[in-house]
């Protein structure tokens, strides 16, 4: 059965749910009627389901991208329990309407989230879309614990910045995600570093802060995010949170393209993060790809960079990343700052060594006039 598979939670969800839809259509209660079902009979419900399915394409009800993805489920089942090769799915398969070309390549930009930001007074809807807009987090790491204990703070010219470890296991943390890429030749799971600028460091702080001044207790164990109840947050209330701060904001709107809107609600960040790590010339690709928890070819399975190395490439983007003009102009004085502290300094070492030269040739003229 899918729940005794060794898929992740969200793929059998998916799974299970998809295998629903087409359960009701079919009359099954159960995985075991569907498994016991006669070979052509089983062959003519999924050819009629198809059908369909092309008519709620046809009828603007359902993507045509997603009927292939209708079902996976069905396939896994069958071929687990020695079924694959009674399905001709070719058939099936010559039903499916052409593919359309996707929507929601668009990022949000700087402007549009600083606007999101602005539009609400929740600290914690504050602190999650600056979460959002610095990790690229993909749709399903609120899915996963995503715990106190996953957050380490790093340094950054005098500045705190969360590494966050996305996809963890429940008892996994930090220190071991660590230790194991250390021992490790090929880094192991499915677990990654993502980071957050000083800016979104300092709202989470803030966050975590007035959650503790009404009384909760924050152990390791404690969510970094939680709705009203105290559970963690997850995807469908990251999502509830987000249309609701976009539907009562006229400066920030989406295009719609058939059944998609240009920019994608939650990738729309993901989009963001990506487009600045790979325009900014300086950061290693290969690096930027595991921030993004991306497999990137052989790189992608034997290149470990530690979380240090990480963020240090990540770093090279905070500026782009911040989404505050002011604290942006505050990073860039800095910079300045410390550019001129180094020049001032090159200027006294240089200053230093023309003192020494010439103390030296005037010790070699007396020498010589001896």
């Amino acid at each position: 059965m899918i729940s005794e598979s060794n898929m992740s939670d969200a793929t059998k969800k998916e799974y299970n749910f998809r295998l629903g839809l087409f359960y009701r259509y079919a009359g099954f209660k159960t995985d075991k009627e569907f498994l016991d079902c006669p070979t052509d009979e089983l062959q003519s419900l999924l050819v009629n389901y198809t059908r369909h399915l092309v008519k709620r394409v046809n009828n603007n009800d359902l993507s045509a991208n997603t009927i292939p993805k209708m079902f996976r489920g069905a396939k896994w089942l069958l071929n687990s329990n020695y079924r694959e090769h009674d399905i001709r799915w070719k058939p099936i398969e010559a039903l499916f309407p052409k593919s359309v070309k996707r929507s929601g390549y668009r990022a949000w930009t700087t402007e549009q989230i600083s606007k999101m930001i602005e539009s609400t007074n929740d600290l914690r809807n504050k602190a999650l879309i600056h979460f959002q807009a610095s990790t690229g987090g993909r749709i399903g790491v609120h899915y996963h614990p995503l715990l106190i204990k996953h957050l380490t703070m790093m340094e950054w010219n005098g500045h705190g910045c969360y590494a966050v470890l996305f996809y963890a296991d429940s008892d996994e943390t930090a220190e071991e995600k660590d230790l194991r890429d250390k021992q490790d030749d090929v880094q192991g799971g499915d677990s990654y570093y993502s980071f957050l600028t000083p800016e979104a460091t300092d709202v989470l702080d803030r966050y975590f802060v007035e959650r503790k001044r009404k009384g909760e207790v924050f152990t390791d164990d404690t969510p970094i995010f939680v709705t009203g109840q105290g559970r963690q947050l997850s995807d469908v209330n990251l999502k509830a949170i987000l249309f609701r701060i976009l539907d009562g904001l006229t400066e920030v709107t989406r295009v719609k393209k058939g059944r998609r809107y240009d920019i994608q609600i939650n990738h729309g960040f993901r989009k963001r993060t990506n487009t600045i790590l790979k325009l900014e010339s300086d950061v290693n690709s290969n690096v930027a790809e595991k921030i993004l928890g991306h497999k990137n070819g052989l790189d992608g399975v034997y290149l470990s960079p530690t979380r240090q190395e990480c963020f240090d490439e990540f770093c090279k983007g905070i500026s782009q990343l911040t989404v505050s003009d002011a604290e942006r102009q505050k990073i860039t004085i800095k910079k300045l700052q410390d550019e001129k502290s180094e020049l001032e300094k090159i200027k006294e070492d240089n200053a230093k060594l023309k003192e020494d030269n010439e103390k030296i040739m005037a010790w070699i003229a007396r020498q010589e006039n001896k």
